[in-house]
């Protein structure tokens, strides 16, 4: 339930390619999703947490409620985890989403 909107949004904005990665470390899994789209813009990157908020590459979509980031960030935190925008590489966007290691 915390991972799917990450990933659904990283396959809608992709150009091409959406990456998900797994590791483990300090007692939690960390995914990072990344992909190929038009990123987040810095002065979004708190914004779109926020239920019913779109960024601007959203908007231009033209799909979605702007509820599932800040869905996936409620339940993670439920659980002493989080969903962050990462830094990720120049181009695309990039999230981190950390759970508790079972």
């Amino acid at each position: 339930r915390v991972l799917h909107p990450v990933i659904e949004n990283a396959c809608r904005y992709a150009c091409e390619h959406v990456r998900v990665t797994v590791s483990r470390g300090e007692g939690a899994v960390l995914f990072t999703i990344s992909d190929d789209g038009p990123g987040v813009a810095e002065d979004e990157r708190a914004r779109i947490f926020e239920p019913a908020t779109r960024g601007a590459s959203g908007r231009r979509a033209g799909s979605g409620a702007g509820l599932g980031l800040a869905l996936s960030r409620r339940l993670a935190r439920s659980v002493t985890g989080d969903v962050e925008v990462g830094s990720g590489s120049d181009a695309g966007g990039c999230f981190l989403v950390r759970l508790p290691a079972a």
